[in-house]
């Protein structure tokens, strides 16, 4: 008769396998390891200091609990409100002509024929991504400059205007001024995403349509958009998340005589807490940031899902 395990053996000998298993992985945990501790102290720790939002921190030797005062002074603040409209804007003109350059960019360099014409298209676009917004910034200033920007001359030089412009302290241009140095700068790193996940669609999915008859604009748009239709619903949720937290870029950018069209929350947020010292108030602000774009992710999820038929989330 074979004799069977009691429930205390099988249990130790589990035991014993996940400590070996554990030991074996032991190396990847390590690795795991920085990461894990860097998100523990900057960003899940600072969340208890969302406690400040409801307190008269900074303006105050003894901070006090204030309830809902700062959320009512935001809502009263013609400045929150211009920075929340200049946020919404920007956002909008992120998703509508940002968005798509990654996905054109990657489908023209998918179409390159030799690999050494398709690296050396991916470093040039890429490579402006690993430039700081401090760089960036000097650049377009430079380029942009009314007396010595190349820009300006190109355009006086070919009569399109008669005069130059100061792009970076005019309201009407500031904001395309935004726009254009974002996609400069990070075209090239969302063009590579996508470059990766048409790599991976199936060779004989092309095959089988050419068999069928179809040509260029028909294998594009009946296999390899719908191929990466899930990678397309990833990076418009990313993107919506990120757009809602621009900082750096208009920080170094923007001065006080463009404010009324490129002050954004996480900017206005900042003046409120580091140069004026109202600690509570930027939480606030901050705070209401996080909720907005938690709602924008949620908006991006039901509409991966129920258009794009992509569930993220």
């Amino acid at each position: 008769m074979k004799k069977t395990e009691g429930p205390q053996v099988r249990v130790r000998r589990q035991g014993s396998s996940f400590g070996t298993r554990f030991y074996k992985q032991l190396p990847l945990f390590l690795i795991v390891l920085p990461g894990l501790i860097w998100y523990l102290i900057f960003k899940y720790f600072p969340l208890w200091y969302i406690s400040k939002a409801f307190t008269n921190y900074g303006m105050s030797a003894n901070p006090r609990f204030t309830g809902l005062a700062n959320f009512t002074r935001l809502f009263q603040d013609p400045k929150f409100w211009r920075a929340f409209r200049n946020t919404m804007i920007l956002s909008l003109y992120n998703i509508i002509f940002y968005f798509p350059i990654p996905i054109i960019l990657a489908l023209s360099m998918n179409e390159l024929r030799t690999k050494a014409g398709k690296k050396v298209a991916q470093f040039i676009v890429y490579i402006p991504h690993f430039l700081s917004w401090v760089v960036v910034g000097g650049l377009f200033v430079m380029l942009l400059s009314p007396t010595t920007g190349i820009v300006n001359r190109i355009l006086v030089g070919l009569g399109i205007i008669k005069e130059p412009i100061y792009f970076m302290a005019s309201n009407d241009h500031f904001r395309g001024v935004l726009i254009l140095s974002e996609i400069w700068k990070s075209a090239g790193y969302g063009a590579v995403i996508y470059i990766a996940a048409i790599s991976g669609v199936d060779s004989q999915l092309y095959d089988a349509a050419m068999v069928d008859g179809a040509g260029y604009w028909g294998r594009l748009i009946h296999v390899t958009l719908p191929a990466i239709r899930n990678t397309i619903a990833t990076v418009l949720l990313l993107t919506l998340a990120r757009i809602m937290q621009m900082q750096d870029q208009i920080l170094v950018m923007y001065n006080a005589s463009v404010y009324e069209v490129s002050d954004v929350l996480r900017t206005y947020s900042y003046i409120s807490g580091i140069r004026q010292g109202n600690v509570g108030y930027a939480t606030a602000i901050g705070l209401f940031t996080s909720i907005v774009s938690v709602v924008l992710i949620v908006l991006s999820n039901w509409f991966s899902k129920h258009v794009l038929d992509e569930e993220i989330l």
